[in-house]
This record gives structure tokens, C-alpha cells and sequence, in this order.
């Protein structure tokens, strides 16, 4: 049976996202995320001038349109949504993709729990916690 979706191996939040220039498929991680601390007064709402978001997919097959939502746990308001992508990802299900995200300017209202959710092709299939306090 067909795997209707790719899997996704890694989803990860962090500070910056560093492109090798020597192999286009490196990318180095820098300050991975699961928390955030406002130290601002009041403490929120609280902008963040940059989030990096970085997937790192398999089973991949034929074109797929992708994004990442910013959802608040408690009411499932999306805080920040990216702009769709598209992909053609061929069809060696083996392959293994990256997909680095820059998502400017995210304002979280309040401290708690939000979802940072990989879509594709309009299907929610991936999901992690960020904290923020």
C-alpha cells in the first residue's frame, strides 16, 4: 500500500538556519528550540523578529504543496501561517529532503503552549510543541 503522505523524520525549531555552501544539502542547526522565555516588560505579547523552522522529510512522491502553521494549543488560532510551497519531489520514496523555513515577524499574544504544524498538500502531518513562558 502507497504511503498517501511523506514521513517526516525531523521538525525542529531554532535560532538560525546556516546553509553550507559547499553541498546545498548541509545545513547546520543553530540553537535548537522547545522553549521560549520572554525577557521583555510586560512579557507579552512577545515578537519575535525571526522563527527557522527546519523539516527534513522522506517518502516523498510527485508534487506537493507545503507550509507551516503557528497554532496556540488551548484554541487552535493560528498565530502565523507561511505562504504554501511547492515542491516536485520526484519519485525515489528513499530520497531524503530538508526544507528550511525563515518566518518573519511571529507575534505570540500570550505565554502557554502553541503547535509549530507542518502541512502538506492541505493534510496536517506533523506537529511539535514550542513553550512559550
Amino acid at each position: 500500500m502507497d504511503q498517501p503522505y511523506p514521513i517526516v523524520r525531523h521538525l525542529i525549531a531554532c535560532e538560525d538556519l546556516l546553509p553550507d555552501p559547499a553541498n546545498r544539502r548541509r545545513v547546520t542547526l543553530v540553537d535548537i528550540m522547545h522553549a521560549i522565555r520572554s525577557l521583555e516588560q510586560p512579557p507579552f505579547p512577545l515578537r519575535r523578529r525571526e522563527l527557522c523552522i527546519f523539516v527534513q522529510l522522506t517518502e516523498c512522491r510527485g508534487t506537493g504543496a507545503f507550509r507551516i502553521d503557528i497554532v496556540r494549543a488551548d484554541s487552535g488560532a493560528v498565530v502565523r501561517r507561511t505562504q504554501p510551497r511547492s515542491h516536485d519531489f520526484g519519485n525515489d520514496p528513499l530520497e531524503v529532503f530538508g526544507l528550511p523555513f525563515r518566518i518573519q515577524d511571529v507575534l505570540f499574544p500570550e505565554a502557554g503552549l502553541y503547535w509549530v504544524q507542518f502541512w502538506y498538500n492541505d493534510h496536517m502531518i506533523a506537529q511539535e510543541p514550542l513553550l512559550l513562558r
